[in-house]
């Protein structure tokens, strides 16, 4: 019984820590970032492809590109990411903009 519930135990453990350190999401990206994205590639990777398509998430938004060479990119954040929120706080009492227009 105590061999059981520590078996279920750690597998919760480790199913949390993989959700945690590994699942991605796509994240949707303007039709502008997804142009200059792939205008990149044919620049870094000197390919001849002269069109690329957009990859759509569900909603219709678009989350990469895929090129005439095969080459695919989609977008994608880890599923738990944070970000600083405090990052221009020093700032705040230094000028007269507000917080919003960093």
């Amino acid at each position: 019984m105590i061999i059981a519930l520590s078996a279920t135990w750690l597998s919760f453990i480790g199913y949390l820590l993989w959700y945690v350190a590994v699942a991605k999401h796509n994240v949707p990206i303007t039709h502008d970032e997804a142009k200059t994205l792939w205008r990149i590639h044919k620049k870094t990777t000197h390919c001849n492809g002269h069109k690329w398509r957009p990859i759509s998430l569900r909603n219709g938004k678009i989350a990469g590109f895929e090129c005439e060479c095969g080459y695919k990119y989609k977008q994608t954040k880890p599923i738990v990411s944070s970000t600083r929120k405090d990052i221009y706080a020093a700032y705040k009492n230094q000028t007269n903009f507000p917080a919003t227009t960093y």
